[in-house]
């Protein structure tokens, strides 16, 4: 074992420290070399920055300084990943996710495992090959498994629950499988119950009352945090046992967004609100997609606890007289995190929100699809509350040139990361607005799908240098065209980008050939579906960008 590999070995065995990567980054500087120097200050930058608060003054500067080391050496820090793995995500300045086929996984584990401290897979994988993976010793520094939409049935969670190797994990992602009674049955009675902290079995579609009640009263004592059954065949009465559980003493994070609701309110007696033990100790809660009116009274939303932190309410039907007790509640007063998309706020509701000093807290906002036009939206930017917001959702609210210029021109917006002002009526004006806009300095998503822009639009936003943090921009269904595609093509700005979807523009022979003579080189998405290119042009782009480029 050479010293790199024993640096390495020290950050596995002890991997929420940062001492032995620190130490690993100081004999990087020693070695000498520009390229080793730059990955010892990277990995300084990552350490320090995650337990660097989103409000500290010199955060932004840190995570430019990480970012632009990144989309310099990122090719040679990953390159024994290239070919192997589909994704990758840096932690505190090493790859410690990825996201891999199966097959893959079990060719060149030993390999992956000694290049990088791995602790958390996506796995992409058959459910005939659960029993290899189970064998997989390697799996014994990982701490997350994620197996979401593999088709993993009872069989082979059991197969899986049989390793000897899972000592470390902590969070199991089981989302869009074929999971059943049996299998959570197992999973109960299995050691690695007691160890896990985050439990995923949304879209399980099979999962109903029978196996929420086996987790809401199990007596085997557990750790459990985060608990999601979205979109499961959970109806009102599993609901009720949930949320009346007294086993689940560490839960903080509940899911349930897109259960059955076609009971009455009468089911959801507002007497037994005291009785919901689970509710008093949640910091997050997401009820989105479960029509309010059908499923629990408003006496139960009114009494919702004041440790929480994250409230989702998507599409439950809340109307613009409702939200005053969203708006005028002490107990929500350290919400940082609020979804009221899909409901009919207007722009009514949305001033009381934008005028409640509760909601002060707020980082995250969103309130799309609920036709709040030019008015709601200059509520927003006029706010003297949401000054900290970092990702705000404005799609589909009928917004137009006067309200995206308050917008442009607001402060509110100066630490802003993820704005979606997609299915809006925006249009060349506006889009020159925003990119002219010092507010969004610090933008890394936006999102102006299906918002009737032209070249002219994508002229403005590659001019602007205002935008040269993005890495995520989403330009789907609009009339950019050849010269739209060129002109992003070129931009000196956008060379962080690494994801950008041009679906639907109607792009063919010249912004092909633009598009593959681009110098971007972190591209990892381009969408470019619903284009007319010929059989020479894909080739073109398939040479260019691999396995990026979506045609």
């Amino acid at each position: 074992m050479n010293h790199e590999q024993a640096f390495l070995q020290a950050i596995r065995e002890t991997p929420d420290e940062d001492a032995p990567r620190l130490i690993y980054a100081d004999w990087l500087e020693e070695q000498g070399g520009a390229a080793r120097a730059a990955r010892a200050a990277f990995i300084r930058l990552q350490c320090r920055l995650v337990d660097l608060p989103d409000e500290d003054p010199v955060r932004d500067r840190l995570e430019d300084e990480a970012a632009d080391l990144l989309a310099e050496y990122q090719a040679e820090w990953t390159q024994p990943l290239s070919g192997i793995a589909e994704d990758w995500r840096f932690s505190r300045g090493f790859v410690e996710h990825i996201r891999i086929r199966g097959d893959n996984l079990l060719s060149h584990a030993e390999h992956l495992f000694d290049i990088a401290p791995l602790r958390s897979l996506h796995v992409q994988i058959h459910r005939s090959d659960v029993p290899h993976l189970a064998a997989c010793p390697q799996l014994h520094w990982v701490s997350t498994l994620d197996f979401s939409r593999c088709q993993l049935n009872d069989r082979a969670l059991q197969y899986l629950l049989t390793s000897p190797h899972l000592e470390r994990l902590s969070a199991l992602n089981l989302d869009g499988n074929d999971i059943n009674t049996p299998g959570i049955q197992t999973l109960i009675r299995s050691p690695l119950f007691a160890r896990l902290q985050r439990l995923d079995l949304s879209r399980n579609h099979a999962l109903g009352d029978t196996a929420v009640r086996l987790l809401a009263d199990h007596t085997t004592q557990n750790n459990l945090e985060a608990l999601s059954l979205n979109e499961s065949n959970l109806t009102l009465n599993g609901l009720y046992v949930l949320f009346r559980s007294t086993r689940l003493p560490h839960l903080c994070r509940l899911c349930v967004s897109g259960v059955r609701s076609h009971w009455t309110v009468e089911a959801f007696p507002p007497r037994d609100v005291d009785q919901f033990k689970l509710l008093a100790q949640l910091r997050d809660l997401d009820l989105s997609d479960i029509r309010l009116e059908a499923v629990m009274p408003r006496s139960l939303l009114a009494s919702l606890p004041s440790n929480l932190r994250s409230l989702y309410l998507r599409n439950i039907g809340i109307q613009s007289e409702d939200v005053e007790w969203i708006a005028h509640s002490l107990s929500l007063s350290k919400l940082t995190c609020l979804n009221l998309g899909q409901n009919e706020l207007g722009a009514v509701g949305v001033r009381m929100l934008a005028d409640s000093p509760y909601l002060a807290s707020l980082r995250i906002l969103d309130v799309s699809h609920n036709n709040i036009r030019d008015t709601g939206v200059k509520a927003i930017a006029a706010s003297p509350h949401l000054r900290h917001l970092r990702v705000l959702n404005l799609s589909g609210n009928g917004i137009g040139g006067p309200g995206l210029k308050a917008l442009a021109g607001s402060s509110n917006l100066d630490h802003l990361r993820t704005l979606n002002l997609s299915s809006n009526f925006i249009g060349a004006d506006s889009v020159r607005a925003l990119a002219e806009s010092e507010h969004l300095r610090n933008l890394t998503y936006l999102d102006l799908s299906d918002a009737f822009l032209e070249e002219d639009s994508a002229r403005a936003l590659a001019a602007s240098p205002n935008l040269a943090r993005l890495t995520t921009l989403l330009l789907k269904k609009n009339l950019l065209g050849d010269g739209g595609a060129k002109v992003l093509a070129q931009s000196p700005h956008l060379m962080r980008l690494t994801t950008l979807d041009l679906n639907d523009n109607r792009i063919g022979k010249t912004g092909a050939e633009a598009l593959a003579a681009t110098s971007w080189r972190w591209i990892r998405n381009l969408d470019l579906r619903s284009n007319v290119f010929t059989d020479t042009q894909e080739a073109l782009l398939r040479k260019y960008f691999g396995n990026a480029v979506q045609l």
